[in-house]
């Protein structure tokens, strides 16, 4: 697994890519499924004068499948944090998906009385 992190309008310090990998570890506790690439996207909107200024964008890729996140908040933490459970969730999703349909190669016996 790879994880990328870049920084837009603003300059990224260790304390914050050390959090976001942190964060990002625990996605790969909710999938059996090998993650093979995920980037994080963090950005400082500087046109908007006040309000949700920090902006965050993830993208997973899960077996050619990319699902993607992202949330705005005034904290970039707060916005990392408020992000993960629409990522959770979406991949809780799509696993439930590709559990329920049939696998190639998975053979089915029929019994009849």
């Amino acid at each position: 697994m790879s994880l990328v992190i870049t920084g837009k309008n603003f300059k990224l310090n260790s304390a914050i890519k050390e959090y976001v990998t942190k964060q990002m570890n625990k996605v790969t506790k909710y999938t059996s499924m090998p993650i093979n690439d995920m980037k994080v996207e963090l950005d400082i909107d500087k046109n908007q004068q006040s309000g949700l200024k920090n902006r965050v964008e993830v993208s997973v890729e899960l077996l050619g499948k990319i699902i993607k996140a992202g949330h705005k908040a005034e904290n970039m933490r707060e916005a990392i944090d408020l992000c993960m459970p629409k990522l959770i969730r979406q991949i809780k999703k799509y696993k439930g998906i590709r559990s329920k349909t049939k696998q190639p190669g998975s053979i089915t016996i029929r019994i009849n009385k």
